[in-house]
């Protein structure tokens, strides 16, 4: 059976500089055998800030969406930059439930691609302590401290922060949207997307929100919702390379495949070196019967050092 690879945006649910993989799920649509992507998310969904969650069905998503994220983080993260989530990678591809193994490409966050200065945030947290210590009830004490937790990568300790601000003040978009990518992160998927959810629901409805949304549903295996939430977010940002990505991905795990195609061509025109979609593309060749096209495919991507699996039929 011909095998399509899905890669992950990350988009888009981590963000820019920063790769989440989350899907590792497998499901035939429409006769075509789907293949999550864990190799390729994890450098992909990052920042969707940049042009912002670091990747669809069965066997050959389980091992591409690690790298795809890689580059949705760029651009989306670059753009889901470097997002994608996420730097810049894109998310993923599709997962069964919130648990899945990392292969969705998500969007970075806007600060993604800034390098941390980890000594000056560690100083910080104990600063902010004594704060909430005097001001328990001030919101925005535990919000700032789970954005120091969540740049030192300490995602548990962040989540913990940005639910407590939540409960004091559940109508502040901002910090679902700092949830979101730190549950993204945890592979938290389901939540990662509610959060994406709320944070949309208060406006206003960016880029970032619906592409690294659009990843997480993929990874929930709810492709056709990843296709709204990823034409939602190129009306925001049409020439998206991200975005396109996340598109196309889904659209060939649904068996669309010359949508695709088509889209995966756009996305090339504007970005040569764009590896994880010419994973993709060689992928959905391969499904079209372009042998020859999908082996030069393959060959740039593995050229670019994206990570190419073993598609061959036992």
């Amino acid at each position: 059976m011909k095998k399509l690879l899905l890669v992950s945006v990350a988009a888009l649910v981590c963000g820019p500089g920063s790769n989440a993989a989350f899907a590792e799920d497998s499901a035939k649509v429409s006769g075509v055998e789907k293949v999550p992507t864990k190799e390729i998310a994890k450098d992909s969904i990052k920042d969707a800030s940049k042009d912002a969650s670091k990747e669809a069905s069965k066997e050959v998503s389980k091992e591409v969406s690690k790298e795809a994220s890689k580059e949705v983080s760029k651009e989306a993260s670059k753009e889901v930059s470097n997002q994608a989530l996420k730097g810049a990678s894109t998310t993923p591809a599709s997962a069964k439930d919130a648990n899945a193994k990392p292969g969705m490409i998500i969007e970075e966050e806007p600060l993604a691609s800034v390098v941390p200065d980890n000594a000056a945030i560690e100083k910080k947290i104990p600063l902010l302590d004594e704060l909430i210590a005097r001001e328990p009830k001030d919101e925005k004490l535990y919000a700032e401290r789970g954005e120091c937790y969540a740049k030192l990568g300490k995602d548990d300790k962040a989540v913990e922060d940005f639910s407590k601000s939540i409960s004091m003040n559940p109508n502040f978009q901002e910090t679902y949207r700092l949830r979101g990518l730190s549950l993204a992160k945890l592979n938290r998927v389901a939540e990662a997307v509610a959060d994406y959810t709320q944070a949309i629901k208060l406006g206003p409805a960016t880029y970032e929100l619906y592409v690294r949304r659009a990843a997480g549903k993929g990874l929930l295996g709810e492709h056709q919702a990843a296709i709204d939430d990823a034409t939602e977010a190129l009306k925001l940002k049409p020439n998206s390379v991200e975005g396109l990505v996340v598109l196309a991905n889904h659209e060939a795990a649904l068996g669309k495949l010359k949508d695709a195609l088509t889209n995966l061509n756009k996305v090339l025109e504007m970005d040569m070196k764009k590896g994880d979609a010419y994973l993709l593309r060689g992928f959905v060749n391969k499904s079209l019967g372009n042998i020859k096209a999908s082996e030069e495919d393959l060959k740039m991507a593995a050229d670019l050092g994206v990570k190419v699996p073993d598609t061959s039929t036992k």
